[in-house]
C-alpha cells in the first residue's frame, strides 16, 4: 500500500467506531495508517521514480447501525482527497446520528511523507471538530489524532500516535503504539496498543488486524478489547461511566469497479451488555490525475 493512501483509509470511517476509524480510515480500502506498509518496490531511489503526478478523489461514506433495546441510528461522510508523492490533503464533513443523540463535523487529513527509501517515515494528522445534542443538551465535539508511521524494512513498520479527545464532559489523550508486520506480499498483520492519559477516558485498547489486498479484491477483519469510555467509540448516548469493558470484532471485503473502489464493512460492538451492530459501505470515486 503507498503512503499516499494512509489518510484515504482514515477518512473512511472514523464515525463507525474503532476498528473502522480509524478502517477511514480507515479507513484504506478502509485501513487506519498503522496499516500502511512499504510495497515490494519500496527500495527504490529516488532517482529512478516517475514525476509526482495529484491524484484527486471523493470518498463517500454511508452507514447504518442497531442498537440494543431497539434503537438505531446511521449517518454519512464526504471527502475530497488529494495526494501526490506519497502526500496526501484532505476535507470533508460527517453527519452521525445514534438514539437520541446527533452530530456533525468538519474534518482534515493530511500526511507527509519524509524519503523515498527504506527506512523511511510518513507524519499523518486527522482532525474532526464540530458540535450536536444529546436530546435537549447539546455538546461541543473534537477529535485529533496525529502520528508518525516509521518504515523500517519492507517487511515492518512502526506507529506512533497521539489522540486527544474532547467531547461533550469526556476528554482526554490516547497514545497509542503500533506495530505492522507484511507476512505475505498481500497480506499485513498489525498489533496496537492504546492508553488513556490524564481526562477521564480511562482507556486500555488492544487491537488485532489483518489486511489482504490482491489484484481483484481485499478484505480486512479485526478486534479490540479493554476498558475505555463510550465517546472514544462514538456512543455518545446512554452514557455510561468511564472505563467499561469493550469487545469489538469488524470485518471488511472490497472490491473496485472502473473508476470506483467499493468497500462494505460489517461492525459489532459490546460494552458492558449495551450492543450496536453497524454496517457501512464505502465509495472511493476517482476523479483523476494531473501533473
Amino acid at each position: 500500500m503507498r503512503a499516499g493512501e494512509l489518510v484515504l483509509c482514515v477518512a473512511f470511517a472514523a464515525a463507525a467506531g474503532t476498528g473502522q476509524a480509524q478502517a477511514q480510515q480507515s479507513a484504506p480500502p478502509a485501513t487506519e495508517p498503522a496499516t500502511a506498509a512499504p510495497s515490494a518496490a519500496g527500495g527504490q531511489a529516488a532517482a529512478t521514480a516517475p514525476a509526482a503526478v495529484t491524484d484527486e478523489r471523493l470518498v463517500l461514506s454511508g452507514n447504518g447501525a442497531k442498537l440494543s433495546q431497539d434503537h438505531g441510528g446511521g449517518g454519512g461522510s464526504a471527502t475530497f482527497l488529494a495526494s501526490s508523492g506519497g502526500n496526501v490533503l484532505g476535507v470533508g464533513v460527517e453527519y452521525q446520528e445514534i438514539a437520541n443523540s446527533h452530530w456533525t463535523n468538519g474534518v482534515f487529513s493530511g500526511a507527509l511523507a519524509l524519503g523515498q527509501i527504506v527506512p523511511r517515515a510518513t507524519l499523518y494528522v486527522d482532525a474532526r471538530d464540530g458540535a450536536g445534542d444529546i436530546g435537549p443538551h447539546a455538546f461541543h465535539y473534537t477529535v485529533a489524532d496525529g502520528g508518525v508511521i516509521g518504515t523500517l524494512t519492507q517487511w515492518l513498520s512502526v506507529q506512533l500516535e497521539e489522540r486527544y479527545v474532547d467531547i461533550d464532559k469526556n476528554h482526554g489523550n490516547l497514545p497509542k503504539l503500533g506495530v505492522s508486520l507484511r507476512v505475505a506480499p498481500p497480506l499485513l498483520v498489525t498489533v496496537s496498543y492504546a492508553h488513556s492519559a490524564g481526562g477521564n477516558l480511562e482507556g486500555r485498547l488492544t487491537s488485532v488486524r489483518l489486511d489482504y489486498v490482491s489484484r481483484s479484491f481485499s478484505w480486512l477483519a479485526g478486534g479490540a478489547w479493554g476498558p475505555v469510555s463510550p465517546v472514544v467509540i462514538n456512543l455518545i448516548t446512554r452514557v455510561i461511566g468511564p472505563g467499561p469493558p469493550l469487545q469489538e470484532e469488524y470485518l471488511g471485503i472490497g472490491k473496485s469497479l472502473g473508476r470506483t473502489d467499493w468497500q462494505l464493512l460489517a461492525d459489532y460492538q459490546d460494552i458492558e451488555g449495551f450492543k450496536r451492530k453497524t454496517l457501512t459501505l464505502n465509495c472511493t470515486l476517482h476523479l483523476g490525475r494531473r501533473p
